[in-house]
């Protein structure tokens, strides 16, 4: 069991080092467009019920600016616990979806247990066999739900009319390993000489197996592999939404009430274009302040006059 433990603590490691160098990578890129994407979450709740911004206001910037974070995680509370995009834009897609992620959810929790188990079992003699029981039901669960989601997106992917054209390779193998992993899970979990839990408990406290669990290190290989590949796939949008959600779809903080949103501006409009077109005359040679401070007139033909 110690390799398989080396394993697991070798693919955590990258796991975490990818995570942390694609939101490093995002944090340092240029300043984005300031836009809106209705509905935003902010605000009184008069207009979160409609989803508007203050910019509707005439003159806004002469008035208090009434904004806020609470709507902001209410919003994101109901999109990772109930997937409330997918049930409205895409029904069939959503019960399959919500099985998946509900199984992630409960795999975690359950492996946060044992693992609190392995660790602090002295000191949780009292509740020691209600944490083993509830992170045995909730793996059977976890790993249910999880072989359920997958497949049903598998298939829904691959016979749809609507994703047909969207069914990627990338995602059709993403869905197979995690299907995978929840399956061997659960073949696991019911094995009589050496189930799931005291396998993990083993690997964490770096004990040998008392016993041949074939299942259990398939799904522990499994596992590894599977928080290698994570941070370089889409799969990380679980906290890229952060970024796309509240740090652009929803940022409405006015470039005058914020130093750093200027500085990044200006650095921006400090930037040499790279390339032409015949609306920017000599944009090679121009920086984006004089770009957009121009007419846009240069360069006209008679053609673009009509």
């Amino acid at each position: 069991m110690p390799s398989i433990t080396l394993a697991l603590l070798a693919a955590i490691l990258v796991f975490f080092l990818g995570n942390l160098y694609r939101v490093v990578k995002v944090m340092l890129m240029p300043a984005h467009l300031r836009w809106d994407l209705y509905p935003i979450p902010k605000g009184s709740r008069e207009r979160q019920a409609y989803g508007g911004s203050y910019f509707e206001e005439t003159e806004w910037w002469t008035k208090p600016i009434e904004t806020g974070h609470g709507g902001e995680v209410t919003f994101m509370l109901k999109e990772v616990f109930f997937l409330r995009g997918v049930f409205e834009n895409f029904r069939a897609l959503w019960v399959w979806s919500l099985l998946l992620h509900w199984g992630l959810y409960l795999y975690m929790v359950s492996v946060a247990a044992i693992i609190a188990i392995a660790v602090f079992g002295a000191h949780l003699a009292f509740a020691r066999a209600l944490l083993s029981n509830a992170a045995f039901g909730g793996f059977v669960a976890a790993c249910a739900l999880g072989v359920i989601g997958s497949l049903g997106l598998l298939a829904t992917r691959v016979f749809s009319s609507r994703l047909k054209g969207f069914a990627t390779r990338a995602a059709l193998f993403n869905l197979s390993l995690l299907a995978a992993i929840f399956g061997s899970g659960l073949i696991a979990l019911f094995n009589p000489r050496h189930d799931l839990l005291t396998a993990l408990a083993d690997a964490v406290n770096w004990r040998h197996a008392t016993g041949p669990c074939p299942a259990a290190n398939y799904h522990f290989v499994l596992v590894a592999l599977f928080l290698v590949y994570f941070p370089f796939t889409h799969m990380t949008h679980m906290y890229m939404k952060y970024f796309t959600w509240h740090g652009v779809r929803w940022d409405d903080t006015p470039a005058r009430c914020d130093e750093g949103i200027r500085e990044h501006i200006a650095d921006n409009l400090a930037r040499g274009v790279s390339w032409q077109a015949p609306h920017i005359h000599g944009a090679s040679e121009q920086t984006w302040a004089s770009v957009a401070s121009s007419s846009g007139q240069h360069g006209k033909t008679e053609n673009d006059q009509d």
